[in-house]
């Protein structure tokens, strides 16, 4: 009704990536380094806590959540 495309007999294609280009290696790297900062991130936090564990330390610092143990 208030679209200003009258036909769609003429329409073509428009490709973002096409496979193997340039986009498609950035996103795909960019999304291994995400995920391999994650999981690095992740075991520190482990060695951290886990460590907080075993010297009787908070793990996080602040006041407990409801429902939480006391502190040590």
């Amino acid at each position: 009704m208030f679209s200003p495309i009258d036909s769609y007999d003429d329409a073509g294609v428009v490709f973002t990536f096409g496979g193997f280009s340039l986009g498609v290696w950035l996103v795909f790297i960019l999304a291994l380094v995400v995920f391999i900062g994650f999981f690095v991130r992740m075991v520190q936090h482990e060695n951290h806590a886990y460590k907080a564990i075993i010297e009787h330390q908070p793990v996080e610092p602040g006041p407990a959540a409801e429902g939480e143990p006391t502190t040590y």
